[in-house]
């Protein structure tokens, strides 16, 4: 009776744990090809130039050669809400892959830029670079600037750039589904070879 019990163990574990690895390793690939096919190349990068919170002049040409996460946030309600979100997969992300991210956010009236990554309790980080706007200039700036589709227009968005400028996909910062999409996309897009 022992050793028929030690057969069907020794059976199991030869026949089961392969069974199980290969169901989960297929599940990962199938994911990946999934996030491979969403991360095709939707637009290209214009040309643009914005100050950064330092004073300094920012050209779009900078933005090639590393694989970028941009948010653009408007000045509303949501904004610390939605910064929050960027600054927790910040936080995730920094341990793992090389992240850089650039936000462009919008400025209430009376707002100064000096004071608003302390205000907005952003991160101090070189990979992390800001960009303050009069809340009228955000959205219109950057629709022409990353070629913002119109179901994105006028909303605050994160959007995926490659090293080479391509826009790789775009999110809703109002949509939860969307984040997790974004969250599950991140390590897929940072990881993505060059593709000219």
């Amino acid at each position: 009776m022992r050793k028929a019990f030690n057969l069907i163990l020794i059976a199991g574990i030869l026949i089961g744990l392969p069974i199980y690895a290969w169901y989960y390793l297929s599940k990962g690939t199938q994911m990946r090809k999934d996030a491979m096919a969403d991360l095709s190349p939707k637009a290209e990068l214009t040309n643009f130039q914005s100050s950064l919170e330092d004073d300094s002049i920012f050209y779009s040409d900078s933005l090639l050669g590393k694989n970028w996460i941009v948010a653009v946030i408007g000045a509303d309600s949501l904004r610390v809400k939605h910064l929050d979100v960027l600054r927790k997969i910040f936080n995730q992300s920094k341990e793992e892959f090389s992240i850089n991210i650039f936000t462009i956010i919008g400025l209430f009236p009376g707002e100064l830029i000096r004071d608003m990554s302390q205000t907005l309790q952003m991160p101090v980080s070189k990979t992390w670079l800001k960009s303050y706007m009069a809340a009228n200039h955000v959205y219109p700036f950057s629709t022409e600037a990353y070629s913002i589709p119109e179901q994105y227009k006028d909303q605050d968005v994160v959007l995926l750039l490659d090293k080479n400028g391509k826009v790789r996909n775009y999110y809703s910062l109002n949509n939860q589904e969307e984040i997790l999409e974004l969250v599950r996309h991140i390590p897929v897009f940072l990881s993505l070879k060059d593709s000219k």
